[in-house]
């Protein structure tokens, strides 16, 4: 009789244990969905702008040999000067040029000896000396380009560089541009969350990606988390930027 008793206790104990278990199972379950960090959905969102260069900046110059260090300095100075009166007479003012350093440097020459070896030797000096002309004129630069084209056909130590046609409100452009991505990258996400039947709940970071400035036909379509490019050689431009955006879903 007692031996039946001791079997009949442990196993209400055991019932009892069983219980306890499940309950603490579901209590726990209860918890961790509770505390269970909500799911995220990451975007890229694009704007693209057709943007026309307002401004240009122009490099020209002088490259002059000399026997010596004075002879190459004297002579670039003479050409210098007659450069700045080109300038001047097409019509560009003093704040519109800037006169960079002049460069004095030996000249070193290849020859070849008598053996018919390949060397190098001293042979006077070389002076360099650029201006620079920055202008929003962008038709008087793109004329006096033409001008100083025919000009270096009479004297060759004349030099000059192709205008590099720039925007000069880059950073409202910018700001513009990330509006729209972001527009763009929460319709995505919208999309994104609607096939998978939650709600885009919180942003939850944000970074700038890819800023091209690219030329207007070009057909490059860089979507990278990083980088740029910034093509100077067209007034015609086209402005793409790429922002990266993580949502919460609900």
């Amino acid at each position: 009789m007692a031996e039946n008793t001791g079997k009949s206790s442990w196993l209400v104990l055991g019932m009892l244990l069983a219980v306890g278990m499940v309950a603490a199972a579901f209590v726990l379950g209860t918890q961790f969905k509770n505390f269970r960090q909500p799911g995220t959905i990451t975007v890229k969102g694009l704007a693209e702008a057709a943007h026309q260069s307002d401004m240009a900046e122009w490099q020209v110059g002088v490259s002059v040999w000399g026997e010596d260090y004075g002879a190459a300095m004297k002579r670039a100075q003479g050409e210098i000067k007659s450069l700045q009166a080109f300038v001047t007479q097409q019509g560009f003012v003093a704040t519109d040029v800037r006169s960079n350093p002049l460069k004095i440097e030996r000249y070193r020459e290849e020859y070849r000896d008598e053996e018919g070896h390949y060397r190098t030797r001293d042979n006077g000096y070389t002076a360099k000396q650029t201006l620079t002309v920055s202008s929003r004129d962008l038709p008087r630069i793109q004329k006096a380009l033409a001008a100083l084209q025919n000009l270096k056909a009479q004297n060759e130590a004349y030099t000059f560089e192709q205008p590099q046609y720039l925007l000069s409100n880059l950073e409202t452009i910018k700001r513009d541009l990330i509006a729209q991505a972001t527009a763009d990258a929460q319709v995505r996400a919208e999309e994104f969350a609607k096939s998978g039947n939650t709600k885009v709940g919180m942003m939850r970071s944000a970074s700038q990606g890819a800023f091209n400035i690219l030329s207007a036909t070009s057909t490059d379509n860089d979507d990278s988390d990083y980088g740029g490019t910034y093509n100077k050689d067209t007034i015609d431009k086209k402005v793409r930027l790429v922002v990266t955006i993580e949502y919460g879903i609900d």
